[in-house]
């Protein structure tokens, strides 16, 4: 039987690693893991690689200059897909952004302690910058199909789109520099705000002053070719967890306890 990764399959396997691993202590938890239930699923089908270095990217190595110079051009999750008459290539871009959030697993009695991530600007700018590497990635035939999946547990960066846009639309003076990177939910790429350019039909993302100080590594604005709908799902609310997690006396906003993904397939 031939195995097959598309949106939905990708959606089921975070439906099933929701009920192994509720929280994970950092992004590379979340990389770990997810790769972990994928080869266990598929076993002799799929070969997995962590961090893999792209055939274009020859100058990259785990430590030095190459590595700082071209640290994007790798992949979070690349998976080797062996069926009966092909081979595919599947990759994978994770972001877990978190916030405060300290929690003790009765089940494996281990504590997990989350830090609140500041920069929300460069977070959603990344969160697009790896739909662009993935769409880069397909069209060089680095990869067959591409995968970026969002996890959070903050609270504002999932709010509806249409309600984040009328709250800027009734004060423009304060919309953020970001305001074109959100990763709002329910927001659509291209709308009748982000039209594609009638020449090549990409959508322009950027910064409203790319002059600003804090974004000097993150000027260039990102160029998405595709079209895609945000939709933030429930990962977990911990707060129905307590019989296998529990709080440690914490004060933190019963919101932080609610975590969201979202899967976005590059085009």
């Amino acid at each position: 039987m031939n195995v097959e990764f598309n949106k939905e399959k990708i959606k089921e396997l975070m439906e099933e690693l929701k009920d192994r691993r509720p929280v994970f202590n950092s992004e590379d938890d979340f990389k770990f893991s997810l790769a972990w239930l994928i080869k266990e699923k598929h076993k002799d089908k799929v070969e997995i690689r962590l961090e893999k270095k792209m055939n274009n990217n020859r100058d990259a190595s785990s430590s030095g200059v190459g590595d700082e110079k071209n640290k994007n051009q790798r992949i979070d999750i690349f998976i080797i897909v062996k069926n009966e008459n092909n081979v595919e290539k599947i990759g994978i871009e994770l972001k877990y952004f978190t916030a405060d959030l300290e929690w003790h697993d009765d089940k494996n009695d281990e504590g997990i302690i989350l830090k609140k991530q500041s920069a929300y600007n460069h977070k959603c700018y990344d969160a697009w910058y790896d739909v662009w590497r993935l769409e880069d990635f397909i069209r060089s035939g680095n990869i067959n199909k591409g995968f970026a999946i969002w996890l959070t547990n903050i609270e504002s960066l999932t709010e509806d789109w249409n309600k984040v846009k009328k709250k800027f639309e009734k004060d423009p003076n304060k919309k953020p520099n970001h305001f074109d990177f959100f990763i709002s939910d329910k927001r659509k790429i291209p709308d009748d705000d982000y039209r594609p350019n009638p020449k090549n039909g990409c959508v322009k993302l950027k910064w409203a002053d790319p002059n600003k100080k804090g974004i000097e590594d993150r000027k260039k604005p990102i160029i998405i070719k595709g079209s895609y709908e945000i939709s933030w799902n429930e990962y977990k609310d911990l707060s129905n967890e307590q019989k296998n997690i529990n709080e440690k006396s914490s004060n933190k906003k019963n919101s932080n306890k609610e975590f969201k993904y979202a899967i976005l397939e590059a085009q």
